[in-house]
Formats: structure tokens, sequence, C-alpha cells
């Protein structure tokens, strides 16, 4: 009875704070970021024209003059949304939302398939009272896909062993490694520790294990050309440790010495106790940092662990799972892999969001392992969800929006809503001319230009204070 009752506490926090993800995302944040106009211009454009920002017709990835590439796991799909929803900003953020929305139900599928519906509701519980998971995911960016995509190609990776399911599965880790450049390190990792976490499990069926190959490979070879023929690595070269400029401002050389400290001394910055348990990510962009990047739920799956650690418990789901722990475990020390080599902003919540997922499914399987032993902790589980949602959500719509205003650029919405006449378009556009996406993305949701229309209207102004010698 007591568990039922709980499982229900569980159902309304998920039901309720999921539906909060939602609210106010037209003003919370308040502002937009440049890659959120950067999302907002390059959706617009597809929908409109079937190009990119740059007007390139029908891309692969839609380029950006700032950030990364948009990939086409996000604008392709994205068209669909933006001739539903429209390409604003506070619709795309929506857009994010969703598929977040969509990766909590693969998890709910993946879990209950591994241990059954109530260590399902413990998962999806986890996911939807994560700090992590919550700020970044309220943005309009498309970083959450890559790990969204590897929770449904696991899920049906562990499905069955018939073919079809792995092909599909190799599909979606190849999806996960369009979706986000740091996946394209981390995914073919994790499906190494896959392999070896089933060998000697089940017996492999080899026509399986073949379509998942061959769809996985085939499935990225236009990226691989990309690489080989395109600029997809700019941005990794402008922010990685290997860049000369940046060894040069550290005293360094780039000897082999050198770039091992460097990663290590970055790898280890996202396992600093204020980064996991306190403020979490400097950017408010992604935290509200007034949390970790972990939930309490998060630390008191770690604080469980420990404690059966040191009386050497021999509880029965940890002796009999401890494989299965240990691949939680290397999956989420590898997703910390790419964001130590990169060189800006670090500690980094959203390079290392592949690792998200395995921290769910170890904090639903802790607090799972030991409620099925002691029944009582299932009403711990509720009460502490409903702790852990309610003061997130309380600090994220209550303190959140004043303290990250800065990072959204208020100021350019703010004078964008303001603007009646023509020369007060001339004045913002005059003052604002460096900011090529906010320009362009008001000019269409505000004067109701046409994709080709803002680019070439910006682009003109670029010209011509290039002409007087004021750009």
């Amino acid at each position: 009875m007591l568990k039922k009752i709980a499982l229900g506490l569980i159902i309304l926090v998920v039901l309720v704070l999921n539906i909060l993800r939602f609210w106010k995302l037209d003003t919370i944040p308040y502002g937009y970021h440049v890659d959120e106009v950067g999302s907002a211009v390059t959706v617009q454009c597809f929908t409109e024209r079937g190009c990119d920002a740059e007007l390139t017709p029908w891309p692969l990835f839609g380029f950006m003059e700032y950030g990364q590439d948009k990939p086409p796991t996000y604008v392709y799909p994205g068209i669909l949304w933006a001739k539903l929803f429209g390409s604003t900003v506070p619709s795309l953020r929506a857009y994010s939302v969703l598929v977040l929305l969509i990766g909590i139900l693969g998890l709910f599928f993946l879990a209950k398939q591994l241990f059954g519906k109530a260590f399902a509701a413990v998962v999806v519980l986890a996911a939807t009272c994560s700090p992590w998971g919550w700020v970044m995911t309220r943005v309009a960016l498309e970083s959450f896909f890559a790990p969204v995509f590897a929770i449904w190609g696991l899920y049906f990776f562990w499905r069955s062993s018939n073919w079809w399911d792995w092909a599909l599965a190799g599909f979606l880790f190849s999806c996960a490694m369009y979706a986000y450049p740091p996946a394209r390190m981390q995914i073919p990792l994790m499906m190494a520790t896959l392999c070896c976490y089933e060998w000697g499990r089940r017996t492999l069926r080899w026509p399986s294990v073949l379509s998942l190959l061959v769809v996985f490979i085939f499935s990225l070879l236009p990226m691989v050309a990309k690489y080989m023929h395109g600029n997809l690595s700019q941005r990794f070269e402008l922010i990685s440790i290997f860049n000369k400029d940046y060894l040069q401002s550290l005293g360094k050389i780039g000897t082999p010495w050198d770039i091992i400290s460097i990663f290590f001394h970055n790898y280890f910055l996202h396992l600093s106790p204020d980064f996991l348990f306190l403020t979490g990510d400097p950017s408010y962009v992604h935290s509200t940092r007034h949390l970790g990047i972990f939930s309490w739920l998060d630390i008191g799956a770690l604080i469980i662990l420990m404690v059966l650690l040191l009386l050497r418990a021999t509880h029965r789901e940890l002796i009999k799972n401890r494989r299965w722990l240990i691949f939680l475990a290397i999956n989420f020390f590898i997703g910390i892999i790419p964001s130590a080599l990169t060189n800006q902003e670090l500690p980094h919540a959203l390079r290392i969001c592949g690792s998200w997922p395995f921290m769910m499914l170890f904090t639903g399987f802790m607090w799972w392992a030991v409620a099925e032993y002691l029944t009582v902790l299932w009403l711990a589980i509720a009460l502490a969800g409903i702790l852990c949602g309610g003061v997130l959500a309380y600090q994220y719509f209550t303190l959140y929006p004043q303290e990250s205003r800065g990072m959204f650029d208020f100021w350019v919405k703010e004078k964008a809503q303001q603007l009646k006449t023509q020369e007060d378009w001339q004045q913002f556009l005059l003052y604002f001319h460096r900011r090529n996406y906010h320009c362009r993305y008001f000019m269409v949701h505000r004067l109701g230009m046409t994709c080709k229309q803002a680019n070439d209207t910006w682009w003109q102004l670029h010209d011509y204070l290039v002409k007087r010698g004021l750009w």
C-alpha cells in the first residue's frame, strides 16, 4: 500500500514538473541568447526557402557564423515544428523541451524493460527533477538531442537481439553523433563499452551485430565527407586544448605532457564539489547557479552507494547487477572526456550532457534497489522528489529570471520591442550592426521580412559601413 501511494505521488510530481517546463518560455529566460536567435534564423530560412542562414540551399549542416553549425537532426525536424508553431525563440524553446520529454519517455521504456515499472518510475523522477537537464532544455539549443538519440538507441539495442532493432539502434547512435559534436567521441566509446558489457552476458547474433555496424557506418558517411571537405572541425580547432594560441597563453608548447596535464586539469574541474553539488555550471545559460548539476536525489543515490560499500553490504540487487553499475559509471566518466579537450567556459554542463542519461539510470537504480529491500524508502523517494522539484521550480521561476538577464542580451529584445518608426529601425540596426542574427531575427518577426530580405538588408548595411570605414 505504501509503495502504491509513493508511486502515485511520483507520477504527480513528474506530470506537474514536466508541464511546468512549457510555462513562460517567452519570458524565462528573459531575452534571447545569440545561439537562440541563430537557431531561429536558421530554422526560419529552412522553413521558408530550404536554405540555411547564409542562403545555401538544402545543406547537410546549417552554417553559422557564430558557434557550431546547426545539425540536420535539429533543422530538418524543425521545419515541421516551425510550420506548425512558428520559428520564434519561444517556439523553439518549446521544441527543445519536447525533445527532452521524448528522452525522458525513452528512459522510462529503457528502464522498464531492464528492471520493471517501479524502477522506471524512479528513473523518470530523477530525470524530471534534474537541474542538469532543466535549464539547458528551456533554451533553444540542439545539444540535448544527442543524449535523447542515445537513450532510444540503447532502448532498441536491449529490446531484442533481432537485426532490425539493432539496425535502428545503429541509426539512432549515428543521429546522436550528428546532433552534437561531443557525442562524436562519446558514442563510439560508449558502443565499445556496450560490446564489453554484452560479451558473455548473452549470445550475440552476428547478423544483428553486422546490421548495427553497417547502418551506423553508412549513416555517418555524409558527415565524414563534410569533415573531409568542409569546415565542421573549425569550431573544435578554435576551442580545443590543442589550439596553438591557447597553449601559448599558458606558456606551453604542446608537448605530450602539456596536453595530458591540461586535459586532466580540465577533466577534474567537472568533478569538483561546486560543479556537482553546489552551484553547477558557471554560465546562467546552463544553470541557475543555486544548485549543482546533481539533484538531491542524485546525491542521495551516491550516499546510498557509499554507505553500502562502507558497510560491505551484500545487497542482492547490487551484487547481481554490479556489472551494470560499472557500465553506467564508465559511461558517465566517458561523457566528460570531450569537454576536457576544450579550453572555454569550464566546467561545462552542456558539453557533458552525454553523461546525463547514465547518471539518471544510476540514481534510479540505487533508490529502487534499497526501496525494494526496505519498503518505507518508497515514501522517502516520493518526498525527495517533491522537495527537489519544488526547490528547483521556485529558484528557476523566481530567482533565475532576474539573475540570468545579462546572459540573454535582454537589452536587444527590449530595444526591438520599442521600435515604431523607420528611423527607429535604422538606429537599431546601426547600433546593433555587429549582431547579425539578432538584427535579422527582429526584422523577420517584427517587420515581417522574409529570410532573404532580412539577410540582404543586413549585408547592405554591412557593405555600407565597410566602405565608410565604420566596421
